[in-house]
């Protein structure tokens, strides 16, 4: 049967991009610059990735607004203007936006093109992918930019299609979706929860917040920002973005409005009272960078117990009922689960109209037509049922699309037993598929948008090793890999995280095989192995000869 007349056209490109966030543009600008044909699809109506989709009143960045951006525009560094010190959302969105006007990315960018799958095709060493419209693409190169936090993940359970109230993952929050005077509820007290809550709890009638497992919250100090500050970044930004790259930690450096290394002092090197001295300095100045204030504290369990009983001092400090302190209190070590930053969370349960609910006491039995009913048969009544219950991390959007590599193998059938991949940037079978800020790479560990740019200017190189090779493609060996996700389960067992029940061990899905989801040895060493890498050449990387070369 001829389909030629009913099947949509392919457009060909040398790279397509799939994803408008913070991956995704940059991915596009350098692949241009790179003279290859690129084009930019996203599921999305607008640009913003995990900006755009996550609406939910609270929704801000927890590294401050002027780290958390690019470094590879030195025009764009100074142009632009941040309003707060930790941005929401909208400027956010505002500064991407800004960023692909300044970069002309729309006249390659496409939107509400959902891709659902993605095929390899050996002898003509093109990748096939296909939209949700039906609509194909053919590239040489495919650059999935999903997100590393973009899957969300609902819980099973029964009866939530029964429920005649608005049901909600906050990653997908309707922005007509008003609280004002509504009875709601919030399943879920991860680092989305923490920021819903105190919002919520301003506008809601009653907010009743159903909680499994507490989180160790930290204070931000969010404020206007000073315009002083701003110019003593935009004119120090070289020094800023090499120490970001070369620290210890997380990929920022300012704290207290400087430039801070990272100390290498352990708190059992310190009297109680220096100690104490210390946390208060960080907590009272910009709480989430506090493990920055001492080296040792996710891998010595002593000197974790000092920042526990310090922080477990700070919550009951902030919590006037005792009862509902000891609810909030973790039962694991702080830092071994990703530390939520908090804008008034705590004090939030001081207000008459916020009820915790403790769920690991009197599980949620079922959702019922009004509301949640828990085992001891208690039913709470709610107009809007929130779930910020987090993400399939790491893989869990790119594992939505169904991708077929060399000789039919699909990606499901190689990541059977967990995501196996070569830096987090490709897997073996999958040639010339580069993932961008995905699982087994530092991005839970490090700022995204410093990593993404690393990880395509690390894979235009590979492109020109194989073309200077006159190679059609370009994937890892076998070899490098196992060894990869080897040393990514290696470093993560040195730390107290290793045993954690957190989403950075993929403990939070149901079925999930339990593995680190990054990589947490620091970029400085990931940057390393990369760079070995390319110098090592043929040991970690293999090139196919392209058939039109070869005849």
């Amino acid at each position: 049967m001829d389909t030629s007349e009913t099947s949509p056209p392919r457009q060909r490109f040398d790279a397509l991009v799939v994803g408008a966030g913070f991956g995704g543009l940059q991915a596009l600008h350098h692949l241009r610059a790179h003279g290859l044909a690129t084009r930019l699809v996203e599921a999305a109506p607008a640009l913003g990735g995990t900006w755009w989709w996550n609406k939910y009143p609270g929704a801000r960045v927890d590294i401050e607004s002027l780290e958390y951006s690019y470094g590879f525009d030195e025009e764009i560094q100074q142009a632009w203007r941040w309003s707060e010190r930790y941005s929401p959302r909208k400027d956010v969105r505002a500064y991407l936006e800004f960023v692909a006007d300044r970069l002309d990315l729309r006249r390659d960018m496409q939107f509400d093109t959902r891709i659902e799958t993605a095929a390899w095709d050996d002898a003509r060493r093109l990748w096939t992918l296909t939209a949700h419209s039906g609509e194909r693409f053919e590239a040489r190169c495919v650059f999935f930019a999903l997100g590393f936090l973009s899957e969300g993940f609902i819980p099973e359970i029964p009866g939530r299609e029964r429920f005649r109230g608005t049901l909600v993952h906050t990653s997908r929050w309707p922005e007509d979706l008003d609280l004002t005077d509504k009875r709601v509820g919030c399943v879920g007290v991860g680092a989305t929860g923490v920021q819903f809550v105190p919002e919520a709890a301003r506008i809601a009638g009653h907010l009743h917040v159903f909680q499994r497992s507490p989180n160790w919250c930290l204070p931000q100090r969010n404020e206007p920002m000073r315009p002083e500050y701003e110019r003593f970044v935009k004119d120090n930004y070289a020094e800023i973005r090499r120490q970001e790259h070369e620290q210890r930690g997380a990929g920022h450096v300012l704290f207290n409005y400087e430039i801070t290394p990272s100390s290498a002092r352990s708190p059992l090197d310190c009297t109680p009272e220096e100690r104490e001295a210390i946390y208060r300095h960080f907590w009272k100045n910009g709480a989430i960078h506090i493990s920055r204030g001492f080296f040792g504290l996710t891998t010595d369990k002593a000197a974790n117990d000092t920042l526990r009983d310090f922080w477990e001092r700070q919550i009951r400090e902030t919590v006037q009922d005792p009862e509902t302190a000891d609810k909030l209190i973790p039962d694991f070590p702080p830092l071994t689960r990703r530390p939520c930053g908090e804008y008034g969370y705590y004090a939030a349960f001081n207000r008459d109209n916020v009820s915790l609910v403790d769920c690991k006491a009197d599980p949620i039995a079922e959702i019922v037509p009004e509301g949640v009913k828990l085992e001891s048969g208690r039913a709470i009544e709610l107009d809007v049922l929130a779930f910020a219950t987090g993400f399939d991390a790491g893989a869990g959007a790119l594992r939505r699309i169904a991708v077929t590599g060399r000789e039919g193998l699909s990606l499901d059938d190689r990541w059977a037993e967990g995501v196996r991949t070569f830096l987090g940037l490709m897997s073996d079978g999958f040639p010339n598929m580069f993932v961008l800020g995905g699982a087994q790479s530092p991005a839970a560990h490090f700022s995204p948008p410093l990593l993404v740019v690393y990880q395509t200017q690390l894979a235009l190189r590979l492109i020109e090793a194989t073309d200077a090779a006159r190679g059609g493609a370009v994937e890892p060996a076998r070899a490098a890999v196992e060894d990869w996700t080897r040393e990514v389960a290696a470093v993560m067992d040195k730390t107290l995280i290793a045993g954690s029940q957190s989403w950075w061990m993929s403990a939070n899905v149901p079925g999930k095989p339990r593995q680190p989801v990054a990589y947490a040895g620091g970029f400085a060493a990931y940057r390393d192995r990369a760079e070995r890498s390319l110098a090592e050449g043929a040991q970690d990387w293999t090139l196919a000869r392209d058939p039109a070369e070869a005849s």
